[in-house]
């Protein structure tokens, strides 16, 4: 019987040694890995955003640069060419002096009833009727005019605010001089259509030369550039924002309210770094104290038109984008902590177990000799 007891403790003993030797060390390194991973964890989840953000600033950015594309092509028509040469024969004979006296007096009686036979005139032009089509074909097209190369308005689908171009400052940027370039404003809100749109102006060139001969200008609603709206079952936050921080487009945002993305400022202190421009996300508290991670990704449309500087920012609370690492790690955390307890469990019960087991020997044996 004692030697089955011995035996039973011997087992003990070795069990619990090659626990120490397996589970103790396993458990530790498992909680040192699982602090490195759940930084990497981190890290890698901060990348999916700015993967994400990304994906969506090249996808606003094709879209402005389709939409430049379709007017330069809408400016190489045979019959936008033609308008513009018409137009421009139609004052060869006037001096500049002349030319100068006319635009004057058309200017000043613009929006009176005396200029409507030159206002129909210029919109029952085959240029102005194939405008007015291209409105109907592509409700994207909002307004399109046709100046000369003075900038008279030679033919438009709706009657314009002025005659005289020239002076406006969007003009000025397509005739550059006399060398012709594509020209974008900033984006706009259109109270009456409730639309976004941008102005694109192209110059119209002689095929023959390439030389300036006209601009074309269209007002372009962009209001779909965006998918405003957040992923079904996801509280993702999508954004296009200015880069003063003015939202564009963002769930339940609109250009109009004039409102800033608070997330913008983690954005812009990550973007005043090397590194932040490089990992493309940060983390940080908003004003509700709740720490947000967002990514961030520059749609590099100023590298052709100075006027968008635009970014796309894409955030969520912190909790709820680490809630599956977070779910994961604390399986782990728990399992590495329960081996260790075990371990420790056993370690005390075979330490008590043999404390009791040699106090009875001892007890056994000064009975035997208080017996003799």
């Amino acid at each position: 019987m004692e030697k089955g007891e011995l035996e039973l403790r011997i087992s003990l003993r070795k069990l619990l040694i090659a626990l120490f030797i397996t589970v103790v060390p396993l458990s530790l390194l498992s909680l040192y890995t699982i602090a490195r991973t759940e930084q990497s964890l981190r890290q890698t989840t901060g990348s999916n955003f700015h993967t994400i953000a990304n994906a969506l600033a090249t996808q606003v950015s094709n879209y402005v640069h389709d939409r430049a594309l379709q007017v330069a092509t809408l400016a190489r028509t045979p019959s936008v060419i033609e308008a513009v040469q018409q137009g421009n024969r139609s004052r060869s004979a006037l001096s500049d002096a002349a030319l100068r006296e006319q635009i004057d007096r058309v200017e000043r009686s613009w929006n009176t009833p005396q200029v409507e036979p030159l206002v129909k005139e210029i919109l029952s032009a085959h240029a102005s009727r194939a405008f007015q089509q291209q409105i109907k074909l592509d409700r994207r097209f909002l307004r399109i005019t046709l100046t000369d190369d003075r900038g008279r308005v030679i033919a438009a689908s709706h009657k314009t605010l002025d005659y005289y171009q020239a002076d406006e400052e969007f003009w000025q940027a397509v005739y550059a001089q006399g060398r012709g370039g594509l020209n974008l404003t900033d984006i706009l809100y259109d109270e009456v259509t409730k639309s976004n749109y941008i102005g694109i102006g192209v110059p119209v060139v002689e095929e023959e030369t390439n030389r300036f001969i006209g601009v074309l200008d269209v007002l372009m609603d962009i209001s779909s550039i965006f998918p405003a709206a957040n992923p079904p079952g996801s509280n993702l936050r999508r954004m296009l924002i200015k880069e003063d921080g003015t939202i564009i487009s963002g769930p339940g945002v609109t250009l109009s309210m004039n409102a800033k993305a608070e997330e913008y400022s983690l954005a812009r202190e990550a973007l005043q770094s090397a590194a932040g421009r490089q990992t493309g996300f940060a983390q940080g508290p908003l004003s509700n104290e709740k720490d947000t991670l967002i990514g961030f990704a520059d749609t590099r449309l100023h590298e052709d038109y100075k006027n968008l500087r635009w970014l796309v920012l894409v955030a969520q609370d912190a909790r709820d984008a680490y809630a599956s690492i977070r779910q994961v790690v604390r399986f782990i955390w728990f399992m590495a902590l329960m081996s260790l307890a075990a371990v420790t469990f056993l370690a005390v019960y075979f330490s008590l177990h043999r404390t009791l087991r040699y106090e009875g020997i001892s007890q056994a044996a000064q009975s035997k000799a208080a017996a003799q």
